[in-house]
């Protein structure tokens, strides 16, 4: 594990503003801070099997274009995404919201362990014995929205944490775009509501 120090600081994340963090800890890849290219496909941990899907094949296709993808190592859409990306033979991030003694949650222990064989990593602003609670999760999506060029919404409903990082990206002039479903149900409402209201663009 490595203190971020101001040569690695990675300047995307100026965009914060007032709110930057002072300090981040990193575990594995630290080049990966320099990536030219990177997207972050997020979604609802509770997405559907289509949605899960949609993380996946998108995490897979920005990985052969040369992506490295960023996510939030949370189960549903988050774990499609880091697996398509790795699958891929890509590079991934995992922007968590525990310290880095601390993987949440639990039964992500391997896809954590995997992320850092192939060369991903793992950042937190979190101190080591830090629990992940609810803000700083929400916290840790600023930083995903910071990291990325742009941000992809792979599912979630219209009351979702991941509005949360669609906000912080618009916020910091980042584009977004959201997968569009031929169905349309509680579990597609966020994307729905992105596409109508203009906030994203369809993928």
């Amino acid at each position: 594990m490595k203190l971020l120090t101001s040569e690695l600081f990675p300047q995307s994340l100026l965009a914060i503003g007032d709110d930057c963090p002072e300090k981040l800890y990193l575990m594995g890849n630290v080049e990966l801070l320099k990536a030219e290219k990177s997207v972050a496909i997020i979604g609802a941990r509770a997405a559907d099997r289509n949605g899960c899907s949609k993380a996946y094949s998108l995490a897979v296709d920005f990985t052969q274009k040369g992506y490295v993808v960023v996510s939030g190592l949370a189960l549903g859409c988050d774990s499609s995404a880091h697996r398509g990306c790795l699958d891929a033979r890509g590079q991934t991030i995992a922007v968590v919201g525990s310290g880095l003694d601390i993987v949440h949650p639990q039964e992500n222990i391997p896809l954590q362990t995997r992320i850092l064989q192939m060369r991903g990593l793992v950042v937190s602003e979190q101190p080591l014995g830090v629990k992940a609670t609810p803000k700083t999760l929400v916290r840790r999506n600023r930083l995903q929205a910071a990291l990325s060029q742009m941000v992809v919404v792979a599912q979630c409903p219209k009351k979702s944490g991941t509005m949360y990082t669609v906000d912080f990206a618009r916020q910091y002039g980042k584009e977004v775009f959201a997968a569009e479903f031929k169905y349309h149900n509680e579990a597609t409402g966020g994307n729905d509501y992105l596409l109508e209201e203009g906030v994203a663009k369809g993928i």
